[in-house]
């Protein structure tokens, strides 16, 4: 039969599928341990990553292993600021990493392109990979190489970190570590290269270092070679990313610092502690609340700054005579003269003058109390204005248990805004206001913000029967519940039509966390075979023709897919964007007397035809 797919890149070719159902479809980059490819499942046609090991580093045994023990740790992680590991395949007695499909660009292009970031935009990326941290570190898992390129960002905003659970792997291949070694090094904690120990205090080091590119455009200790920048993170002082970037606020100078201590125990104790910084600096750039605060207090010792001048030299402190010529001798003073010999009369003018001055010390302690009353009068006078000319104050209404749309509109109906922050929350329904940060019926003045809590509803929620149904109703059923698509299998079934559910696992009406994945098997048809289809005639390839005619259903142009099914597998013909009432005709080669055709409208994983042709048709 003609080879299906074409394009051969680094031994993956365009077109092939691996493990039975990921179709490669194009060439995403390539880095220090791995070749990425986008590619297809077919069973649901959802975009994933597959993640294939350099041919150098894959002949090394120990790190295959090490990799596969590894990746076991995380291959059940479930967070939203992590990129999931769907599953490890042995694909030419090598494994490859199948992965989410995350669309964006890696961070460190990203700091490429317009760095420095504004302080909200670098804090809120900080806050959600150390939400990434805490989670890896709460199940016992060190990143170990976190650094901006494992980092990924999409177009939305959503930070994605990649890569978890290779540090230790890399470590036990010289080849591994030589490849990664210029990458890791602008990121690494000193404990790292000095002992080869990596803690969960590394991963902090290196958030900080990444939050200190973001703010800055530029690595802590840029350097021309990776080995000056492991000697610079060593023995280097800490950097200031507010002397950098003086936008940088004194609050957000100090995480980044202590996150970069050259000793781990002076660094933050936790990824949670480390957040709860983060979430603080975010909240008060929010509502506006000063940042002069610091987590980071300078080392005794530590010399400041600016020069201390002392207010006057010591007693025996050395004489500094100046050059020149020697100076005039100062004037002589004449002896003063004797008092006159007063009369009466001018004794008493005298005794005059000494009164007139203690009157002079009256009048100032009189121009004093003049003084003080006249400010205590315009403190007076700026009271009464304050309180008879200030903007008339409303009650603020209640508005615990509403939606957060007529929430809304009662607070416009008292010149409120209201900041919304979604939690989850057991006792109110999604969507309703279940917290706010200012009590009902208190005055408040036109033009406040005042922070209110909106359930995302309860944490746990049930898992629906959808039995029966078509994948994409499935999904949609599932995703209404709260719930997301896990992976999605095939089997023959006598009593399900194709492409229908056959069973799910969580089972129906079990109660599980929000947005777990819930897998599907999907309904492969019945698994009789007429006797005369199969045999030597399996072995025997025909030229067939498939013509098929887009719908003219008022969807306009889009993505058409089509696939045939003969007695070697599975191929895709077609895969293209087409008008409505196009008609496309094909060409095939395929092994045997029947060949099943199935067309596919944009990503639906749902064939909108599928029909079965014998050769005797043709």
């Amino acid at each position: 039969m003609a080879q299906k797919g074409s394009g051969k890149l680094e031994g993956m070719n365009i077109g092939r599928v691996i493990a039975g159902r990921y179709e490669v479809q194009e060439r995403l980059g390539s880095g220090s341990l791995f070749v990425v490819f986008k590619a297809r499942e077919r069973t649901t046609g959802r975009s994933v990553a597959v993640k294939t090991i350099h041919p150098e580093i894959a002949a090394d045994a120990s790190f295959c292993n090490a990799l596969l023990t590894s990746l076991h740790r995380v291959e059940e992680f479930a967070h939203p600021s992590i990129a999931r590991l769907l599953e490890v395949v042995i694909e030419d007695g090598k494994p490859a990493l199948v992965t989410e499909f995350v669309r964006g660009m890696n961070l460190k292009e990203r700091i490429k392109r317009i760095a420095p970031f504004t302080v909200s935009v670098a804090v809120d990326f900080a806050i959600a990979i150390a939400e990434a941290l805490q989670y890896m570190h709460a199940s016992g898992v060190i990143h170990g190489d976190l650094r901006p390129q494992n980092v990924m960002v999409g177009p939305d905003g959503v930070v994605k970190v990649i890569d978890l659970g290779i540090a230790a792997a890399i470590q036990t291949s010289a080849e591994a570590s030589s490849r990664s070694a210029g990458r890791m090094a602008y990121y690494q904690a000193p404990e790292v290269a000095l002992q080869g120990v990596i803690m969960a205090g590394s991963d902090l080091y290196a958030l900080g270092a990444i939050l200190y590119e973001m703010l800055t455009g530029a690595p802590p200790y840029p350097t021309e070679s990776a080995n000056q920048a492991v000697m610079k993170h060593q023995t280097d002082p800490v950097p200031s990313p507010r002397a950098a970037n003086p936008g940088v606020p004194r609050a957000l100078d100090g995480i980044v610092r202590k996150a970069l201590q050259k000793r781990p125990e002076q660094r933050y104790a936790s990824a949670a502690d480390l957040l709860a910084d983060l979430k603080t600096v975010r909240d008060a750039l929010r509502f506006g609340r000063p940042l002069t605060w610091t987590p980071f207090e300078e080392p005794a010792g530590t010399p400041s700054p600016e020069p201390v001048v002392p207010a006057s030299s010591p007693p025996d402190a050395p004489t500094v005579r100046a050059e020149g010529p020697p100076k005039a001798d100062p004037p002589v003073r004449k002896p003063r003269p004797e008092p006159p010999q007063t009369t009466p009369v001018e004794r008493n003018v005298y005794v005059a003058r000494d009164d007139d001055r203690i009157a002079g010390w009256l009048r100032g302690l009189l121009y004093l109390a003049m003084a003080g009353l006249f400010l205590i009068g315009v403190f007076g006078l700026a009271l009464w204005f304050a309180a008879f000319t200030r903007p008339d104050t409303k009650a603020f209404p209640d508005i615990i248990g509403k939606p957060i749309e007529e929430a809304q509109r009662m607070a416009d109906a008292v010149k409120v805004r209201l900041l919304e922050r979604e939690e989850y929350n057991d006792q109110y329904d999604p969507g309703t206001v279940y917290r706010v940060d200012y009590e009902s019926g208190r005055p408040i003045r036109p033009g406040r913000t005042v922070l209110v809590w909106v359930s995302r509803g309860s944490r746990l929620v049930w898992v629906p029967d959808v039995s029966d149904l078509s994948a994409g109703e499935a999904e949609a059923k599932l995703k209404a519940a709260g719930l997301t698509l896990g992976r999605v299998n095939r089997e023959t079934s006598d009593t399900v039509p194709f492409g229908c559910v056959v069973a799910q696992n969580p089972r129906s009406g079990k109660r599980v966390d929000r947005d777990t994945p819930v897998t599907l098997i999907l309904s492969d048809g019945s698994a009789v075979v007429d006797d005369s289809e199969s045999g030597a005639e399996d072995q025997i390839e025909h030229e067939w023709t498939i013509e098929h005619t887009v719908k003219r259903d008022g969807g306009g142009r889009r993505q058409v897919r089509i696939e045939y099914e003969d007695a070697e597998g599975t191929a895709t013909a077609f895969d293209d964007v087409r008008d409505e009432g196009d008609v496309i005709d094909l060409q095939v080669r395929g092994l045997g007397r029947r060949l099943i055709v199935r067309v596919y409208y944009n990503d639906d994983p749902t064939p909108i035809s599928e029909n079965v042709v014998r050769w005797e048709e043709q």
